[in-house]
């Protein structure tokens, strides 16, 4: 079950890497301790979120006054419990956050759906509850996505056995979010569809529809009033991975195998029934399987990323690429809009990437883009594209050991799942004022080294 991700590929560096760390992080809390004990606020920022004590600015020591205890709003690491005795927590390849902060739902290679709260107990597993294990309609296969609506009504969750699940908050639970007992919002399974074919990403539009798409140049649309599925657009790409909704609810996003960038306008709708909605964008943006995408802030911008490693930027407008870097490492697997215009970006070398994409600068190299049609055969192009433009602001989170399929933002914090199985929390303002002198942050519960050797299999 665990074939799509290895672990460190090289042991011997990797327990000599973990043995320094935790000698200089115990070293670290005892001398905190110690501190602490004297009346000294640490100053170090990894003692500091591991103790969960406030620093005070200024050396000088603190004599005769207690700090001033804080706690971390989520805990740092959170894993899974197995569904069964004795096997190993799942990898996270699907993970959603409540729009009110306090709950999230998370899911991957063990096909379970867990729905939990981000402020609860997380030792050694999060207090969860499985939605779905064992039931009728139950995943059978990689969980691939969970999405949460923008009220918090709906809840769906997609995989690789082709089938569709959507669950609505059940009334008990008041419009904030917060449920009537501990364990939050209740849910009920209102619908599942089964198609033929895996099924890979979902959006919400709004609350009365979502779209679906995976292995085949099918989207689907799900209108949540009625319950009723049908095909909403037929692609050229057969394998469609990435979808994005712009935050205006007008304008849907694709990508997948062919690399291209493809938008369809959700306001114009067909004037015969059950006539398909037409493409009316189309940018060839990378030269591989396109795996995330989001609109920027003030939807002008599409970003893309993709097994190509790079970031792509295209306006709208001009329909033409304005962005792009080479991220190089490992290929990119998941994008998540951040404040002030920042993007996380992450994939197969268990590093997350901050970036402020700045305006490229015109002109630049050409390469081939290899496309398969319908009928089998291969066809080849060329495509230019402007030179790499300058960015700002970049960083990098350390602390991952597997590849890191999912990123999700709420608030200050980023949240990010993983094939090593565990989901972390980011505080971003307090990672970009601790990086170091190379820009990283390495997170303070069992951190690793950037590019540590695993090797992952792409699925």
């Amino acid at each position: 079950m665990r074939n799509e991700g290895v672990q460190s590929m090289n042991p011997r560096n990797t327990i000599a890497r973990r043995s320094f760390l935790n000698h200089s992080l115990a070293l670290g809390l005892t001398c905190a301790i110690a501190r602490n004990t004297l009346g000294v606020v640490p100053q170090d920022p990894v003692a500091t979120a591991v103790l969960g004590v406030a620093p005070v600015a200024g050396d000088a020591a603190v004599i005769g006054q207690a700090p001033a205890p804080t706690t971390l709003s989520v805990p740092p690491v959170m894993r899974l419990a197995p569904l069964t005795e004795g096997r190993p927590s799942p990898v996270i390849t699907a993970l959603a956050i409540d729009p009110s902060g306090k709950y999230a739902a998370a899911a991957g290679d063990d096909h379970g759906l867990r729905w939990f709260a981000l402020h609860g107990s997380n030792q050694p597993y999060v207090n969860s509850s499985v939605l779905d294990a064992h039931s009728d309609g139950a995943h059978s296969d990689w969980v691939q996505a969970i999405e949460i609506s923008a009220t918090g009504k709906w809840l769906a969750s997609c995989a690789k056995d082709g089938t569709l699940q959507v669950w609505r908050r059940d009334a008990r639970s008041d419009n904030s979010g917060i449920g009537t007992d501990a364990s939050g919002p209740a849910w009920e399974r209102v619908h599942s569809q089964r198609v033929e074919h895996a099924l890979f990403t979902i959006k919400f539009i709004g609350e009365h529809s979502l779209i679906a798409a995976g292995f085949s140049n099918s989207i689907y649309r799900l209108d949540l009033d009625l319950m009723k599925w049908s095909l909403d657009h037929t692609s050229e790409c057969s394998d469609i991975r990435a979808l994005a909704i712009s935050s205006d609810q007008r304008t849907l996003a694709y990508g997948g195998r062919d690399g291209a960038v493809r938008l369809i306008d959700l306001d114009h709708v067909p004037a015969v029934m059950d006539r398909q909605r037409e493409c009316v964008m189309e940018v060839q943006a990378h030269t591989n399987r396109i795996r995330a995408m989001v609109f920027s802030a003030d939807d002008s911008l599409i970003y893309s990323v993709a097994e190509d490693r790079r970031l792509v930027g295209i306006d709208r407008k001009s329909e033409s690429i304005q962005y792009q870097l080479d991220v190089g490492a490992g290929r990119l697997m998941a994008i998540e809009r951040l404040s002030e215009e920042r993007y996380a970006v992450s994939g197969s070398d268990n590093t997350i990437r901050l970036l402020q994409p700045s305006k490229s600068l015109g002109g630049g190299r050409t390469f081939q883009v290899s496309n398969v049609n319908p009928e089998g055969t291969v066809e080849a192009k060329e495509i230019a594209l402007p030179k790499t433009g300058k960015l700002a602001g970049r960083c990098k989170l350390i602390g991952h050991d597997g590849t890191i399929a999912v990123l999700r933002s709420h608030g200050d914090y980023l949240y990010s799942g993983s094939f090593d199985t565990t989901i972390r929390s980011w505080n971003i303002s307090d990672a970009l004022i601790h990086l170091d002198d190379e820009g990283r942050f390495i997170h303070p519960v069992s951190a690793q080294f950037e590019n540590s050797g695993a090797q992952e299999r792409i699925r």
